[in-house]
This record gives structure tokens, C-alpha cells and sequence, in this order.
């Protein structure tokens, strides 16, 4: 039954016209982006880049489209219908929740790939480049489903879904910083912990904050979507 719902699910976030173009547009964009600003860069410039570009398309492939998915589905009744199949309430939130981070974890894979062929070195330490996208995902994933839990209806996921937005941004550019301080603060933000452990993976050294930073926030986006998503629509 799962298994039905998740490909039922990646049918129809395929047949929307607006989702169908950024599922091509995204790995399309960044991989063209890649050949223009990455190609011919230093080995030591390359993880950082990789890792912010990483963080972007967690951000806008896999959270914008988990808000919006889970919010339409709520409050067009499609969930609560779903709950009196033989699906669990876990069942049906991996249903929804598969298609999605299949087409992200695929976007991310032919990025990385690209970029490899383009010039960009190996990983240094891959499992913590393998951990970070799937901590990656999973937040990116819980934090669209809390936000969803926020939003009336999938108009106002524009603007549910800013904070999250900012403060991932926000961290990826203050992470970079000289000044140790700001860039601690940057890494302890929402989804900077998962750009520094794809970024100090593939340049091979120990991404311990950011590691924990990634673990508390799975945890407290765990926590929230757990304690607020409700399964009638929001009035």
C-alpha cells in the first residue's frame, strides 16, 4: 500500500506543470551554473561551493515543495481519506513523503556527478558527504511538514515559509566568515550544519558542530511537526 501511494504520489508531483519544469529546471540550473562560475576553480574552492549549492536545493527541492505538498494534501481532505485506508498514519506520511525526497536525493546525485566531471575532486571523507545528504533530506523533509502545520493553505506557504528560508540562507553566508563567532552562530542556523558537513566531508576534515547542529534541529523540526501537524484542514 505504501509502495502504491508513494508512486500514486510521484505521479502526480510530476504531472503539475510548475513541478514537472523545477524537477528538470533545478539540476539543469545549477549543473549550467556550475560549468560557468565552478569549472577550472582550485580543489580547495570546490567544497564549499558544493556544499552551498547542496544547501540550496535541499532548501527550495526538497522543503518548499514538502510545505506545499503537505498543506494541498491536508486541506483538500486527501489525508484524513488516506487514514481510513489500511495505511497507518506513518504509512501515509512515507507515501507522501517518499516521492519527494527520491526526486531530491536524484537531483543532488546528477549535481554532484556533474560537477566530478567538470573538474570538482573526490571526497575526501564520503560518509560524512553521504551523511549530510541524508540528514539533509530528513530535515529538509520535517521542516516542510512543520511548516505545512502553520499554513492555511498553500498560498500562505509563501510566506510560512520565509523564516525557514532566511535562516538557512543566513547561515550559509555567515559560516564562511572569518570572524569565529559569526560563523559558529551561522552553523548552529537551520540547514548551515548540512552545508558545512557535505563541505568538511569532501575537503576531509571533522564537521563536529555541525553534526550536532543538524542533529538538534532534526530533532526540534522533528519535534514540532510531530506536536502541531494536524490532519483536518486549518480554518
Amino acid at each position: 500500500m505504501v509502495v502504491h501511494l508513494a508512486l500514486f504520489e510521484l505521479r502526480l508531483l510530476l504531472r503539475k506543470r510548475i513541478t514537472a519544469v523545477s524537477v528538470l529546471a533545478v539540476p539543469i540550473g545549477v549543473c549550467a551554473l556550475a560549468w560557468l562560475q565552478y569549472r577550472g576553480m582550485a580543489a580547495s574552492e570546490w567544497p564549499s561551493s558544493l556544499g552551498f549549492t547542496a544547501t540550496m536545493m535541499l532548501l527550495f527541492s526538497v522543503f518548499l515543495v514538502s510545505t506545499t505538498v503537505f498543506t494541498a494534501r491536508r486541506q483538500s481532505l486527501v489525508l484524513q481519506r488516506l487514514r481510513t485506508s489500511e495505511l497507518s498514519d506513518n504509512g501515509v506520511f512515507a507515501g507522501v513523503s517518499v516521492p519527494i525526497m527520491l526526486v531530491g536525493l536524484v537531483q543532488l546525485v546528477v549535481f554532484f556527478a556533474f560537477c566530478i566531471a567538470i573538474g570538482a575532486p573526490s571526497p575526501s571523507r564520503p560518509l560524512f558527504v553521504l551523511l549530510g545528504l541524508i540528514l539533509g533530506l530528513v530535515l529538509a523533509l520535517l521542516a516542510g511538514i512543520a511548516t505545512a502545520a502553520f499554513s492555511r493553505s498553500v498560498e500562505v506557504t509563501q510566506i510560512t515559509a520565509m523564516p525557514v528560508l532566511l535562516a538557512g540562507m543566513a547561515g550559509m553566508f555567515m559560516v564562511p566568515q572569518t570572524d569565529s563567532v559569526v560563523s559558529t552562530i551561522g552553523t548552529l542556523l537551520p540547514f548551515a550544519g548540512i552545508g558545512e558537513l557535505i563541505t568538511k566531508g569532501w575537503a576531509g576534515s571533522t564537521p563536529s558542530l555541525a553534526l550536532a547542529s543538524s542533529l538538534v534541529w532534526l530533532l526540534i523540526l522533528g519535534f514540532t511537526a510531530a506536536r502541531y501537524f494536524k490532519w483536518e484542514p486549518r480554518q
